[in-house]
């Protein structure tokens, strides 16, 4: 062989892209580092690549890299804004490096723009977002995250758990519970789950068995009144009473409670347990409580006294249409005709667009 030979088998021919990236695909699932190692080689021929960022930022996502997934996700978004599962992994990706507020910004955008057609996928990414929700005690919120996964019978356990704390109205994480309250959640989350999944046995089981073997734990009366406001609204009343006769700061409880006293006639009594929800609830909620408390001054003919509080209200959650259903009503009362017909108008356009917001961790009202 001649010394010319010799050296042009030495030479190695530079991998096209074309190569990079079809080895890249074929060692995602089996290999991600050696599959982020191909991305990069790929992405350093074309960077303009927006699926092969998305790509690189799946096998960093699999390696746990989260930040350097987080960067890939961002720069293939740059290329191509309207990819939903990108939005959503980045979301992911936010909520494993502790940016909560980013990461449901980016899951919302993900939503919007589409979840693809994986489940485990789409279980994944809400179950992150509710947890998000749930630990700013937005436990309404939350379940209509969830709801969605009832459709295709998911019932992982994570799912399970975070439901188990909207029931509950417990905002933290199942992973910071002691074990002993877990298994409430767990009992509590396998309950609601099954009646948000129309398994009315299930559910009937359910909370006879939470009711049996947790009776006098926080929050589980409140959780199987949710159950009966369907059904029977005196038996849920009752309920969420002997909820706060045990608990008397539990505040989901207190603003259900005067819910359903001014609907059965006792707005004295309501107005009470409002004001002592404003004390007790977070900050997100206040607009219920002065809402709760325009509804029991309404209920007593004291339309002037009801107005400030429904205008707070809507100034606190102007985007529910709710809000304005109840100061327009309120305005008819006291003769503001021109103002009663903006709220109209404004509930009008705004329930188009969306379901009116309902108590904490109930369906609409």
């Amino acid at each position: 062989m001649t010394l010319f030979l010799a050296c042009l088998l030495l030479v190695q021919t530079p991998e096209t892209f074309e190569d990079l990236a079809r080895r890249g695909e074929a060692a995602l699932d089996s290999n991600p580092v050696q599959a982020a190692s191909l991305f990069k080689e790929a992405l350093d021929l074309r960077p303009s690549w927006p699926e092969g960022w998305f790509s690189l930022a799946g096998a960093l996502y699999r390696l746990d890299r989260y930040a350097e997934a987080r960067d890939a996700f961002h720069k293939g978004l740059d290329l191509s804004p309207r990819n939903g599962v990108a939005w959503a992994f980045l979301g992911l990706c936010e909520y494993e490096l502790g940016h909560l507020d980013s990461a449901l910004t980016a899951i919302g955008k993900g939503e919007q723009l589409g979840l693809g057609s994986n489940a485990g996928f789409e279980a994944a990414v809400r179950q992150r977002a509710a947890l998000i929700l749930i630990r700013s005690s937005l436990f309404d919120q939350a379940m209509s995250q969830l709801q969605p996964l009832a459709k295709q019978q998911e019932n992982s356990m994570p799912v399970v758990e975070a439901v188990g704390l909207c029931a509950l109205a417990v905002a933290a994480e199942p992973s910071k519970l002691p074990e002993s309250r877990r298994k409430v959640v767990d009992m509590a989350g396998k309950a609601m789950w099954a009646a948000t999944s129309q398994r009315p046995k299930d559910a009937k089981e359910g909370f006879d068995e939470l009711l049996g073997t947790y009776p006098n734990e926080p929050g589980v009366h409140y959780a199987f009144g949710l159950y009966l406001m369907d059904t029977d609204q005196h038996a849920a009343l009752e309920q969420f009473q002997k909820e706060l006769r045990a608990y008397p700061d539990h505040w989901p409880a207190l603003l259900v409670t005067a819910f359903l006293e001014t609907r059965q006639g006792a707005p004295e009594i309501a107005m009470q347990l409002a004001e002592r929800a404003r004390k007790l609830a977070p900050a997100s909620y206040f607009w219920l409580c002065d809402a709760e408390m325009g509804r029991a001054l309404l209920a007593e003919d004291q339309p002037e006294k009801a107005v400030p509080y429904f205008e707070k209200s809507v100034k606190l959650q102007a985007n529910n249409a709710q809000t304005h259903f109840y100061l327009e009503q309120a305005y008819r009362r006291v003769g503001r005709k021109s103002d009663a017909k903006r709220e109209r108008d404004e509930f009008v356009r705004l329930k188009a667009q969306q379901d009116p917001l309902s108590l904490p961790g109930i369906g609409n009202r």
